[in-house]
């Protein structure tokens, strides 16, 4: 019989409430920048656990650790928010570098959306070559919400792209040509 492996949680997730029915469990928009603040104050490590209790599979068993993750950048995005901003773009765009499973990076790449400027498209470049459709979409969409200086990457990137890779980069520089 196959062991049983046990991922060890942030204790930030514990202070979530537990979902009651098939919606988010409820919390005050304070608890929740209390929570996100505390995150942000223990730095970068803290970071690094929640993104470490996300699942390969989004069986929904890691909401906590998503959404926490998601909250990190919709709160990062305020301008009074710069050096957390910097350094969850710095965390997000190292681990959706790394070779994590493409689901997880994907998912990362989609909440750079919120934060990252066109300033990180060279730095994800390397991901409009990714195999994994997942990863490139979410990097399409992601250098689209950047804004026009990603269309020379993107143009770049198409010149040697096949298949999804050119579909996904032909169709993100459609959505900045309308822009």
């Amino acid at each position: 019989m196959a062991e049983e492996t046990k991922t060890k949680r942030s204790a930030f997730v514990e202070l979530l409430p537990q979902l009651t029915n098939s919606k988010w469990g409820g919390i005050s928009k304070e608890d929740g920048d209390e929570i996100v603040a505390a995150i942000f104050k223990e730095g970068g490590d803290a970071i690094r656990e929640l993104i470490g209790g996300v699942l390969e599979v989004d069986s929904g068993e890691d909401w906590q650790e998503r959404f926490l993750l998601h909250q990190l950048a919709v709160s990062a995005s305020a301008p009074v928010r710069a050096n957390d901003r910097k350094l969850l773009t710095k965390i997000y765009a190292s681990a959706a570098l790394g070779d994590g499973a493409a689901t997880i990076r994907s998912f990362l790449v989609q909440q750079l959306r919120y934060v990252a400027g066109a300033s990180l498209a060279p730095e994800l470049a390397p991901l409009l070559k990714d195999g994994d459709p997942l990863v490139l979409d979410a990097v399409a969409a992601t250098m689209v919400s950047m804004g026009k200086d990603t269309e020379p990457i993107l143009r770049e990137a198409r010149k040697n792209a096949r298949g999804h890779a050119k579909v996904a980069i032909t169709h993100a520089l459609g959505q900045l040509s309308r822009s």
